[in-house]
């Protein structure tokens, strides 16, 4: 299976999704999405971008995927992890560490807030059946 036939599947399976849903999504036929899956057939940039988007991704990974543009030419550097095997137990205890206290320092997230409204402008809910009426205060010119 090609990388961009890889990609497609990987990100269906991530997100519960049949060909036919990403076909739907996307505009793109369902057999078109499966000679990509099956038979390595090279998409275009237009339906990349239409891929990218339907899975929410960013254009450039799906770019990279479909072997439209290399990592050298989009700039990026390769990341090279090292193998936890390799590493001594107080290398990797000392990375644990930086880490833990990584996480420490950032932030607790904050939870949302509710719109607070002074009584006379909280928004008033429209019965069903009623005109709709502009509550800004403004009128219409000449009028």
């Amino acid at each position: 299976m090609s990388r961009w036939g890889s990609f497609i599947s990987s990100h269906l399976a991530t997100n519960g999704w049949s060909q036919n849903r990403l076909a739907k999504d996307t505009g793109i036929n369902a057999s078109v999405i499966s000679r990509w899956i099956n038979d390595g057939m090279e998409p275009g940039v237009k339906s990349i971008r239409l891929v990218a988007e339907a899975f929410g991704v960013p254009v450039t990974r799906a770019l990279l995927a479909a072997g439209a543009v290399t990592a050298d030419e989009l700039g990026i550097l390769p990341v090279v992890a090292p193998d936890p095997d390799l590493l001594t137990d107080d290398e990797l205890v000392r990375q644990l560490d930086r880490r833990l206290r990584q996480r420490q320092a950032e932030p607790a997230p904050l939870p949302p807030l509710e719109p607070i409204y002074p009584p006379e402008e909280k928004p008033r809910q429209r019965t069903p059946g009623t005109p709709f009426r502009a509550s800004s205060g403004l009128r219409a010119p000449g009028r």
